[in-house]
């Protein structure tokens, strides 16, 4: 009896980035069908499509792909937490920041070698009040901003898409006063910024969690004071040159469970991974090991 073809899933999302994704898929379907592989194109609809199809991928599947950017990334890990179902990941989306850290390429070639010749790895993933997350969560300044480009959005978007929210946000944003709390322990009070993730890489290739591991079973936590538009200006240039850890009222440290709270009565947003992720009180925690990420093999 001859064996069966192995089945891959793509799960994408149709509006992620810049371009439509349709001859891109049915190339990669051709492709992996000369090398005796069976694509599933499966596009979604809305929030939780991903996670719902990735959650119903057979036991027996060889992977899943998740097609699109770092949202829909996570929202296909989501429905592989505690599967032995592995994930690769096509970038697709404007920023794709997990793909540049893996080394990820939007390429049909790239994900072929992938899939035959990639190498699975165990990736830690966070959780923002039990929403998981891979990359990080962030409070205040960028989290406005990520909130006012969701309510302007209405299909596919680009790097503009970001101009006038930011230009918005860094005119109008009053910066939350903030108690961050590191396994029962208090590491700040005051007005600023935060972030907390599993891995270091964040937006533009900026490096904010420049300790950050992605299978050491730990959140890295960075904690900026702020209180003005100068001192957001001088943390966002130390930042770029990787030096803000160095600057006075910036904690850094790591831990397996944070709370971020808001000493005030204002509304202050939380995002995770480029997306709207509710308001603070923010409880995060990290599941070790939850997802089997397929890494590209080395050029």
């Amino acid at each position: 009896m001859p064996n069966e073809v192995p089945t891959i899933r793509a799960i994408y999302n149709p509006i992620a980035g810049r371009r439509d994704l349709t001859a891109f898929l049915a190339k990669l379907a051709r492709e992996l069908e000369n090398r005796e592989f069976n694509l599933e194109i499966t596009p979604t609809t809305g929030p939780g499509d991903a996670t719902q199809l990735a959650k119903e991928a057979p036991d027996d599947i060889h992977a899943v792909i998740a097609v699109g950017g770092d949202g829909t990334c996570r929202d296909v890990a989501a429905g592989l937490i505690g599967r032995s179902i592995p994930m690769i990941v096509a970038p697709a989306g404007n920023e794709n920041i997990l793909a540049k850290y893996i080394k990820a390429k939007a390429n049909v070639d790239s994900l072929i070698s992938t899939t035959i010749l990639g190498k699975v790895t165990p990736y830690d993933l966070g959780t923002a009040n039990s929403a998981p997350f891979l990359l990080m969560a962030g409070v205040g300044f960028d989290a406005e901003a990520v909130k006012r480009v969701t309510e302007i959005r209405t299909g596919h978007i680009s790097y503009l898409t970001y101009a006038m929210p930011l230009w918005q946000t860094f005119w109008q944003h009053e910066f939350p006063n903030l108690r961050v709390t590191v396994d029962d322990k208090i590491e700040f009070e005051g007005c600023g910024l935060a972030f907390v993730g599993v891995m270091p890489r964040y937006a533009i290739g900026l490096h904010l969690l420049t300790n950050a591991k992605h299978d050491d079973g730990l959140l890295d936590i960075c904690v900026m004071a702020c209180s003005s538009k100068r001192q957001l200006i001088g943390l966002s240039v130390a930042s770029v040159f990787g030096r803000h850890v160095r600057r006075k009222g910036v904690v850094y440290c790591k831990g397996e469970r944070v709370r971020i709270e808001s000493l005030d009565e204002r509304d202050v947003p939380c995002q995770i991974d480029g997306d709207v992720a509710g308001s603070l009180p923010l409880e995060c925690g990290v599941m070790p090991g939850a997802l089997r990420l397929i890494v590209p093999p080395p050029d």
